[in-house]
C-alpha cells in the first residue's frame, strides 16, 4: 500500500514538473514576443521622426539599423511622409536561433519637415 502512494506521488511530481515547464515556456515566449514588438515600433517611431527631420530614408534606414541590429528594415518616402518598417525575428521557445520563430513589425510614419536641415 505505502509503494502505491510513493509511486503516485512520483508520478504527480513527474507531471507536474512537465507542466510546470510547459507554463515557462508559454510565459517566456509571450515576453519574448512582447519586448520584441515594443522594439520594432519604438525604433521604427524614433528612425522615422529623425529621418524626416534631418535626413532621409536612407538616414531613417541606417538609424534603425543600429539601434537595432539584426532586424530588417526598410524606409521609403513619397514626397511628403517618411515611413519606415522593421521586422525582427523572434525565437519562440528553447534557446535563440530554434527553429520555431515568429516575425514581428513595427511600422512609423512621419510627415517630412519643409524645414528640416538636409533635403
Amino acid at each position: 500500500m505505502s509503494a502505491e502512494r510513493g509511486a503516485v506521488l512520483i508520478g504527480t511530481l513527474a507531471v507536474g514538473f512537465v507542466f510546470l515547464l510547459v507554463i515557462t515556456q508559454a510565459i517566456l515566449m509571450i515576453g519574448r514576443l512582447s519586448v520584441a514588438s515594443t522594439e520594432a515600433a519604438e525604433v521604427a517611431v524614433y528612425a522615422a521622426q529623425h529621418g524626416a527631420r534631418y535626413g532621409g530614408p536612407d538616414e531613417a534606414a541606417m538609424l534603425a539599423r543600429e539601434l537595432l541590429p539584426g532586424a530588417d528594415v526598410s524606409a521609403t518616402s513619397t514626397g511628403s511622409t517618411l515611413e519606415v518598417e522593421v521586422r525582427v525575428r523572434v525565437s519562440l521557445a528553447g534557446p535563440e536561433g530554434t527553429p520555431l520563430h515568429r516575425t514581428v513589425t513595427g511600422r512609423a510614419v512621419a510627415s517630412l519637415s519643409p524645414y528640416r536641415s538636409r533635403p
